[in-house]
């Protein structure tokens, strides 16, 4: 769990500033601007690492290519009683003691029978349901239920189910590809595209993963003294990132932390100890980048303003949002972090899936 967070925390700090969050007047952000900060960097070139060899197997292959058609799939409405993985449109109505309660009623909503979607017995309950048939369902709501005045209480949903309908999922075939994909053409074409996208997906992460073991050892062979305000400023971006993600699912930041596996309070300790070593990872960086000589040229810029294009309309628009010393220090980053990398001492192993 902590490499998930880690990589994540990793990989939006400089998306972050890059996209103007933590702007141009943010620009001491993890930059070690407190006096007592400080930093004598250990041995960055020969370091040790091993990388797996990322590789997609068929059984992988053929996952994502369901997955795909999944994606393609039809409903059609069917003359028979729902079962389960059929789609059935409903309206229904929630009450708590003879009440309507806020959140329970909806006309025309369409679910899918075993999704899960609904509290326990909802959706068991309308197996073998005919359209135009009405159906009371007795239930209880779970005790951990997020909403405090539905917690674990008896209620009753009327239901009316408007339609069933059987999902339909196209075949791979060569006149699918051909309407849908038709730079590809063949089904082996596709097929080969596909895992090539699914191997760049994985050398990517095995990419990031690599980088963030090599700058951790560094970390580790440094002495580094961190200002606990640039902690503390990526510790805010980040809970305030989680937060709202949270709350795009009705979920507090407690909730989220649980399906991290954590408490509130682990969680929240996590993201400052990440946030901590991220802030003495840009501090290598910046070290590696003096001691290395680097430039920020024009064309860096250029290159940088490109790969954010759709943030930015040019380089000068870049700037100005992001600000002058946010954008030449994350050149400089990437040039130190490949300086890093060219003289990393890398041992690569097979493999099928990338550690997690």
């Amino acid at each position: 769990m902590r490499k998930l967070l880690t990589a994540g925390l990793a990989g939006m700090a400089a998306v972050m500033i890059m996209t103007g969050c933590g702007a141009k007047d943010e620009a001491k952000t993890a930059t070690a601007s407190d006096a007592k900060a400080g930093i004598v960097l250990g041995e960055y070139k020969n370091v040790p690492v091993t990388v797996v060899k990322p590789s997609v197997s068929d059984e992988e292959l053929d996952a994502r290519i369901e997955t795909v058609l999944g994606g393609y799939a039809t409903w059609d409405a069917v003359d028979r009683a729902a079962e389960e993985g059929d789609r059935v449109n409903i309206d229904y109505k929630g009450l708590k003691d003879g009440v309507a309660f806020e959140g329970g009623t909806a006309e025309g909503y369409n679910l899918v029978l075993g999704s899960g979607s609904f509290i326990d017995g909802f959706e068991d309950g309308l197996i073998g349901a005919a359209a135009g048939e009405q159906r009371n369902l007795n239930l209880t709501f779970p005790e951990n239920y997020q909403s405090e005045e539905l917690a674990g209480q008896d209620v009753v949903f009327e239901v009316t189910v408007n339609e069933v309908a059987e999902k339909h999922t196209p075949e791979l075939t060569e006149a699918f590809v051909a309407e849908n994909f038709p730079d590809l053409g063949t089904v082996d074409a596709y097929k080969e595209d596909l895992r090539q996208q699914m191997l760049d997906s994985k050398q990517q992460q095995s990419d990031q993963q690599r980088n963030a073991e090599l700058l951790s050892a560094i970390v580790e062979d440094s002495e580094i003294t961190c200002a606990t305000e640039d902690v503390d400023e990526i510790y805010d971006q980040q809970i305030n990132y989680y937060t709202t993600m949270a709350s795009l699912y009705g979920l507090e930041l407690a909730d989220y932390a649980s399906v991290m596996g954590m408490d509130e309070d682990t969680f929240r300790t996590e993201v400052r100890n990440i946030a901590e070593l991220t802030v003495k990872q840009n501090m290598v960086l910046d070290e590696v980048a003096k001691k290395e000589g680097l430039k920020v040229e024009d064309a860096d810029r250029q290159a940088l303003a490109e790969e954010y294009k759709d943030v930015y309309e040019s380089v000068d628009d870049m700037i100005e949002q992001a600000g002058a010393e946010n954008v030449d220090r994350a050149i400089l980053s990437e040039k130190a972090l490949q300086v890093i990398v060219d003289n990393a001492d890398i041992t690569t192993v097979d493999g099928i899936d990338v550690a997690e």
